[in-house]
């Protein structure tokens, strides 16, 4: 088995992280990687940072999801699938996505976003720049949604991972 390329990683991901094509080729191109054309290095270390952020979080920095300028664009560009990804998520929770939002990690030593907050943040298409910490979250939700899939691949695939890894 040959170490995979940047595009069959980006295939696996739009098979199995719900997420589509565009969103998922905005995280690779945002993390500082081409999305056809990749070297085993860059793959190795492209699925080194899935793995970092899925273990540690988005807010851990990572390039392409460090500033507020980098997470708003990447919102904004792909909001109708982050969005469409949340309502998936909080409705296999069972709960609603307003709420889903509210109880992420990020905010546990801050104040939580209020309801009305997070409705104009995922449905208004206008730019708030009072909601754009929302944004930024809601850029590392996608972030680390595509990289626990494919942690998660590796985890269940150990040969592939100790082949990347190597």
């Amino acid at each position: 088995m040959s170490t995979p390329s940047i595009r069959c990683l980006k295939s696996y991901l739009n098979i199995h992280s719900n997420f589509i094509d565009d969103t998922i080729r905005s995280v690779i191109i945002a993390l500082g990687f081409h999305p056809v054309h990749s070297t085993r290095e860059e793959v190795k270390e492209l699925s080194g940072i899935f793995k970092d952020c899925s273990e540690h979080g988005a807010d851990s920095g990572f390039s392409g999801f460090s500033y507020y300028s980098e997470t708003i664009a990447f919102f904004m560009a792909n909001r109708q699938d982050i969005v469409k990804h949340m309502e998936q998520t909080a409705s296999e929770l069972g709960t609603d996505i307003i709420s889903m939002v509210q109880g992420f990690c990020v905010f546990r030593n801050s104040d939580k976003p209020t309801p009305s907050e997070v409705g104009r943040a995922l449905w208004d298409s206008k730019e708030h720049p009072d909601l754009t910490n929302l944004y930024n979250v809601f850029a590392w939700y996608a972030l680390e949604e595509i990289s626990h899939t494919w942690h998660r691949y590796l985890e269940e695939n150990p040969t592939l991972a100790e082949k990347i890894s190597a």
